[in-house]
């Protein structure tokens, strides 16, 4: 698929509030619809806007658009076990806008969380054979902390790293009003560092 995001992979696109995570999933399901496909949507977060993706692409026909709203962890663990029932050779795209905002509300012991990540792992696994399997881009959204030693760090640890075989960081500019920066942290082959600049704009990403 055009755009930047390849078949049969799941990309993760992390950052900070209004850097562009959603619009750019947005932007996706639009890009599906123009070649004739449907999308798959996620959403953790109620952050999926048809009057935003209106805005984005006025022939935009919502119907194209398959949205799954889960309101708790084991909701979105139901989701996206039985989500390859809802998968054929219309739908373009996958999006999971966020993965983590259900996972990390869950606290616990340590033995709990080892079970969560054991459950967000195999919800990762089926977005990846279903990516593999259907020949489409699966997309997951991923939020930020604050470490330490290692500065600002996705959620997820080592699990969502592993499944995702490329990661996006988005970063606001701050001396640049709507400017925001789009960096490689990892990648099948090409360059991790390489970036690009682009603009928030009423029509999307510029």
């Amino acid at each position: 698929m055009s755009d930047g995001f390849p078949e049969k992979t799941i990309t993760q696109v992390y950052g900070d509030f209004a850097t562009g995570k959603t619009t750019l999933c947005l932007q996706l399901c639009s890009q599906s619809f123009k070649i004739g496909k449907k999308s798959i949507y996620v959403d953790t977060e109620g952050s999926f806007s048809p009057e935003r993706l209106l805005q984005i692409n006025p022939e935009m026909d919502l119907k194209k658009i398959l949205v799954f709203e889960p309101y708790s962890f084991e909701d979105q663990c139901e989701v996206l076990e039985k989500l390859e029932e809802t998968v054929d050779d219309e739908i373009g795209c996958i999006i999971v806008d966020s993965m983590v905002s259900l996972y990390r509300l869950k606290g616990g012991t340590y033995d709990e969380k080892r079970d969560l990540n054991r459950l967000l792992g195999k919800q990762l696994l089926n977005l990846s054979k279903i990516a593999r399997n259907y020949n489409i881009p699966v997309v997951i959204t991923n939020q930020i902390y604050e470490d330490f030693d290692n500065g600002i760090t996705p959620l997820g640890g080592s699990v969502l790293r592993y499944w995702s075989k490329i990661i996006i960081k988005l970063e606001k500019i701050p001396e640049k009003i709507g400017q925001r920066k789009a960096t490689l942290v990892k990648h099948k082959y090409k360059k991790e560092g390489d970036f690009c600049e682009f603009l928030l704009t009423d029509a999307g990403i510029i």
